[in-house]
């Protein structure tokens, strides 16, 4: 039918720019509505007893009980007063999973080189409220349970995405920054870095 073919040519020449780009863009801004990355406080962090990459990290996220998260981060930063006290953005609607045998409920967003040998905390203004949600300007929808996030492969597809730009602001693929009410949410990067 004439309506399913011009649907399929605006669908092809998305890539290219154009109605059909602002088009794909726009079913593309949908994807990463899907994430909730919301401010989380660390209260307390501790090496993880089995494995020399692993910070064990309690977050408060605004919710009820603080979330017990694992970062492979022990390379990155030493001590527990590097993360202890400390704002960061976390992705919240993970399902949880055991790293190390400890049970995982989210990931502490950083940002990382290609070789995975600069990595940083994505970092929110410092007056940033607890269990506040991350935006993008003109986009809207609401996050996907754990269960979708999963089987619909979304980190798949919206993790590549997701880059630092030159001033070290975390973007949606280079052009939608991650707002909050009060500011930007950065990384102390330099351009190209994915946020992950």
């Amino acid at each position: 039918d004439a309506k399913a073919a011009k649907k399929k040519a605006n669908a092809a020449a998305a890539p290219a720019g154009g109605a059909g780009g602002a088009a794909g863009a726009a079913g593309d801004a949908d994807v990463v509505t899907k994430l909730n990355m919301v401010v989380g406080l660390i209260k307390k962090a501790w090496k993880h007893p089995d494995s020399d990459k692993l910070w064990c990290e309690e977050i408060d996220i605004g919710g009820e009980k603080p979330r017990q998260i694992a970062s492979g981060l022990r390379k990155f930063y030493e001590n527990e007063s590097d993360l202890e006290g400390r704002k960061v953005l976390v992705l919240a609607n993970l399902k949880a999973k055991k790293l190390g045998g400890f049970p995982s409920e989210g990931m502490v967003l950083c940002a990382s080189n290609e070789a995975h040998d600069v990595v940083k905390f994505v970092e929110v203004p410092a007056d940033a409220v607890i269990g506040e949600r991350v935006h993008f300007e003109g986009l809207e929808g609401e996050p996907a349970t754990p269960a979708q996030i999963g089987k619909k492969k979304v980190l798949e597809e919206v993790l590549p995405l997701l880059v630092t730009n030159a001033e070290g602001v975390c973007t949606y693929k280079g052009e939608k920054a991650f707002l909050l009410s009060n500011g930007q949410c950065t990384a102390p990067v330099g351009e190209g870095f994915h946020v992950a």
